[in-house]
């Protein structure tokens, strides 16, 4: 019987091979295989000594059903994020036939890495190493496995312990219907400028379909189908489906299926990360450059935003949005001031005037046209510029308020063009926020705020500046996931606008033997439109 009380009682097969994994396995401290041990050794040879090496997975001949269901987990734990090296899939394949007691200790350590795996994650998110994170959880695994013992499917324990975000179970599902469609093919192409050679960009633009398997090698350069399954190819990364090779596509063309995962892989472990939400809560996706405003578990609202560019970077974290300010200042961070407006000043002696801006020293507001610019450097740069509010001011007409360490806030803008381009990365960090006065009146909505909707309208008509305090300040999360899953069921694959994934994937998955992942090429060039 087992110890815990609850098994059944073994046949005359499972004792005679409890007592081989005993007299195999009780004297031993550690579980090595192939100069590797195993990662949970410990754990593992702890569960059957205190459970009568009551075997889970083996038969007299063969695995067990379940010990089937294990290792077919395992091979196909992409689906999931995983890699089947992590369990030592080929060895346990080849254990199967020639040594089940082995097996039997190392699907055991598979049980106990993936279950934790698909918890709390497999990276950790200071060193970018792979771990194991067993202290991390808030259950005993021993006693998930004696549910797979007692006859729970092994498939329902593990996976009943994955987050319960809506957002990373239509990525896995996305996930798993890309691995189904396209093989991880680890090719990867140059794809010429197509302002310097338009004739070589779309010929390298043909290869890389068909060498990423998004096209049949009969379809030819000519052919229509080339033009739709290019437009399929550009909506599955995040991009217009215009058939244009402009920089991003070419960008997504020269990486590889393979690169593809390791993005959509690490998106999952991010939500394995995570705690869970808040009722309600503000999340800005920086590869997705979209705000979602989630009010009772609910999306309620879902907008477009543009980011910092790669220069400029939006940072991650959260904050606790407090306030609105209709009609805003934009006080010119000095970083602004001294470098890029300075400049215009010296070019311009107008330049302030033109662009609305005040300037001050020493407190005090001085007219701009008596200083002489031409002499004044950056390092000698002791004034404060402030914009007042209105239309051309840079920030629009309404700023949301959220106090952080990076001084980033989201608000309106007068470049209601850049809304229009796929990737938007081109403030100075702030997220630029389209249709910013629904989201606005959906906040105050949300909490019956003293001012409602028509007051807001209003206060802009006006022109007024007004800061509206929230009764109920909630959070706001600004993360970088680059890879999404959409309702129909499909992986969209984003560029890595700022190359974060990178650090990640090298050092998680290169101890697996990886094939060469290709990084994010620098963006340093990407231009910076308007002043925030």
């Amino acid at each position: 019987m087992g110890c815990s009380g609850k098994s059944r009682e073994l046949t005359e097969e499972e004792i005679q091979i409890s007592e081989e994994l005993r007299s195999r396995f009780e004297t031993r401290d550690q579980l090595v295989y192939n100069g590797d041990t195993l990662l949970a050794s410990k754990e593992v040879l702890d569960y059957y000594s205190n459970n009568d090496f009551t075997p889970i997975w083996i038969g007299k001949t063969s695995l067990t059903d379940e010990g089937n269901k294990m290792l077919e987990l395992i091979e196909n734990s992409k689906d999931h994020g995983l890699l089947p090296e992590m369990y030592h899939y080929q060895l346990i394949d080849q254990m199967k036939d020639t040594s089940l007691l082995d097996a039997e200790m190392m699907l055991t350590n598979a049980f106990f890495l993936m279950t934790t795996h698909v918890d709390v994650g497999c990276v950790d998110p200071v060193t970018y190493q792979y771990v194991w994170k067993k202290d991390s959880l808030d259950y005993d695994l021993a006693a998930e496995l004696d549910k797979v013992k007692d006859g729970s499917p092994v498939d329902e324990v593990i996976f009943s312990h994955e987050p319960v975000f809506w957002d990373y179970h239509q990525l896995q599902a996305g996930l798993e219907k890309f691995l189904d469609e396209y093989p991880l093919d680890t090719n990867h192409y140059k794809i010429p400028a197509f302002k310097e050679d338009s004739v070589k960009c779309y010929h390298a633009a043909h290869e890389a379909l068909i060498g990423h398997a998004f096209m049949d090698g009969s379809i030819g350069l000519q052919d229509s189908v080339f033009i739709e399954e290019l437009k399929k190819f550009q909506k599955t990364n995040g991009l217009k489906d215009d058939a244009i090779v402009g920089k991003w596509t070419g960008y997504s063309l020269e990486h590889s299926n393979l690169d593809r995962f390791y993005h959509a892989a690490l998106s999952l472990e991010k939500w394995r990360w995570k705690k869970k939400y808040p009722e309600k809560y503000i999340r800005v996706n920086i590869p997705e450059y979209t705000l979602y405003f989630v009010d009772s578990n609910q999306v309620k609202r879902k907008h477009r935003v543009v980011v910092g560019a790669y220069a400029t970077q939006t940072p991650e974290f959260h904050a606790k949005m407090e306030r609105m300010v209709t009609m805003p200042f934009w006080h010119v961070p000095y970083s602004i001031a001294s470098t890029e407006i300075l400049a215009g000043a010296r070019k311009d002696t107008n330049y302030f005037d033109k662009r609305g801006y005040k300037v001050f020293a020493g407190g005090q507001q001085i007219d701009p046209t008596s200083v002489d610019w031409s002499s004044v450097k950056q390092s000698s740069f002791t004034y404060r510029v402030r914009q007042d509010g209105g239309g051309g001011n840079s920030l629009g007409k309404i700023k949301f308020l959220f106090p952080n360490e990076h001084s980033v806030f989201l608000h309106d803008t007068p470049s209601k063009g850049l809304f229009q381009n796929d990737v938007r990365a081109y403030s100075h960090g702030c997220v630029r926020l389209h249709e910013p006065f629904d989201l606005a009146k959906s906040i105050l909505l949300s909490e019956n705020n003293r001012i409602v909707p028509d007051t807001l309208d209003s206060l802009i008509a006006r022109k007024t500046q007004r800061v509206i305090e929230l009764d109920r300040p909630f959070e706001v999360f600004i993360e970088y996931i680059t890879v999404t899953g959409d309702s129909s069921g499909n992986a969209i694959f984003y560029p890595d606008i700022y190359g974060r994934d990178v650090k990640y994937i090298e050092n998680t998955y290169k101890q697996f033997g990886i094939p060469k992942f290709k990084a994010t090429s620098s963006q340093e060039g990407t231009e910076v439109a308007s002043n925030s």
